[in-house]
């Protein structure tokens, strides 16, 4: 994601075993899919790790500083891909809560509304 057209993930790290079983659709997303959003991506430096014995995880590091990990252990190619562009979509920071926006905690003076509510007219009159 941007912020004033900046793009805020900095760097994504790789980290992957070549031998376990767990790396297994890391791997051929790698082969594949990875290097094509490496061309389309050329503002995020990437960097890729492999240590034998430890399960897959992408370590991206943003502008402000903040470092998010995210464990790709026995997950699908398409899972993959969904959390590298998550991280290249997000800030980094923490998600605010807005508060109530919309929701009221005082009741109306007038009530609650009702469809089936008949309404006569007291200004008109009958003749």
């Amino acid at each position: 994601m941007s912020r004033n057209g900046v793009w805020q993930l900095q760097k994504l790290i790789i980290r992957y075993c070549d031998l376990s079983g767990s790396s297994r659709d890391l791997r051929n997303v790698m082969n594949t899919t990875l290097k094509e959003f490496k061309t389309n991506n050329p503002q995020i430096e990437f960097e890729e790790t492999l240590k034998r014995g430890q399960h897959p995880l992408a370590i991206a590091t943003y502008k402000s500083g903040v470092t998010k990990t995210v464990p790709l252990r026995g997950r699908s190619e398409e899972k993959i891909l969904k959390h590298i562009q998550n991280l290249r979509d997000t800030t980094g920071e923490k998600p605010r809560k807005f508060g109530n926006r919309y929701i009221q905690t005082t009741q109306s003076i007038q009530g609650l509304w009702n469809p089936f509510i008949e309404f006569s007219d007291s200004n008109t009159q009958t003749k």
